[in-house]
């Protein structure tokens, strides 16, 4: 069995050492903002492990000059950083880095999925598909942004949580329109086209309570992993670990309207090694915790009864 890639949570100080191995000069995990998280660093050497962030993360550097190997949901890439070079990573993306010289000074952001997705819609925009931006290129805008952020945050936040909601929000658009890419629709040309994406929801679906990794997936069609993931992305408009969490996340929400099963039953049915993990999973695609989806599906199906029952004839 493939291991699980671990997750980033900012704003869990246990899992930002585990997959940064240091800690930052500034960050926002004790004001209380929901929909950004800000954080400064300023170090020499720095490496990750490889990681999945489930929020959308934004990195602009100050300096001095670095540089960087880089890999985004399988692919690999040389950068060379300067002030205002910036790196987007769409949420759920395999993501890692290491420095090949001296890190210096940078700031990162992270927007949650609810928020990009509820501005998205606020702007007709139905699937944000957003692709991954590697750091070889300035973009003045994030920068502007992160530092004015970084001097509400070294003043103290004398503004509040709303100044975080509106720059979430402002930050959340740019995504939207900067880094949008439109998937393309399988065609019958298509290396994944319908007949190979049935085939793949069948082999997700039978092997859902284990952990899938990309090379099965990928043996699935015939294709390469790095290949694979660049059709497969063209293809549905997710990454594959996107992809499989939301199928994991639908098959969650079935088994939670069965009786017979407990929450932790329904993790590992639905391939959540781990039930703490499945509830902040599922809360955050869902905006509640299992037990109380459970307990707002069975309401709502009383009051299907109810109905039944009074418009029955008598």
């Amino acid at each position: 069995m493939t291991k699980r890639l671990p997750e980033l949570d900012f704003r869990d100080a246990e899992s930002r050492t585990a997959v940064l191995r240091t800690d930052a000069v500034r960050n926002s995990a004790g004001l209380g903002w929901e929909s950004l998280y800000f954080e400064h660093r300023d170090e020499s050497t720095f490496e990750t492990i490889e990681h999945v962030i489930q929020d959308h993360y934004l990195m602009v550097k100050l300096n001095p000059l670095s540089k960087a190997e880089r890999m985004i949901d399988g692919v690999m890439r040389s950068e060379i950083q300067r002030r205002g070079s910036t790196v987007y990573v769409p949420s759920g993306c395999p993501h890692r880095v290491r420095y090949a010289s001296e890190l210096g000074r940078l700031h990162l952001m992270t927007l949650s999925p609810s928020i990009v997705d509820t501005v998205a819609s606020e702007m007709g925009i139905g699937n944000v598909g957003a692709a991954p931006r590697f750091a070889n290129e300035e973009d003045r805008f994030v920068l502007e942004m992160a530092e004015a952020i970084d001097a509400e945050l070294t003043a103290g936040n004398p503004h509040g949580k709303l100044f975080a909601e509106t720059f979430a929000r402002t930050l959340a658009a740019y995504i939207v329109t900067r880094y949008r890419s439109p998937p393309k629709t399988a065609t019958k040309g298509h290396p994944l086209g319908e007949r190979k994406l049935r085939g793949l929801d069948r082999f997700i679906e039978a092997n859902i309570a284990a952990p899938i990794s990309l090379t099965e997936l990928a043996n699935q069609t015939g294709l390469s992993a790095y290949y694979f993931c660049r059709c497969f992305k063209l293809a549905t408009g997710l990454s594959p670990y996107q992809y499989i969490l939301k199928k994991r996340m639908e098959f969650a929400c079935r088994c939670l309207q069965r009786d017979d099963l407990s929450i932790q039953d329904v993790a590992f049915a639905s391939g959540f090694g781990d039930p703490v993990q499945f509830s902040k999973q599922f809360r955050r695609a869902y905006g509640c915790t299992p037990s109380a989806y459970r307990a707002q599906r069975g309401m709502a199906r009383m009051h299907q009864s109810a109905q039944v029952v009074t418009r029955a004839p008598g």
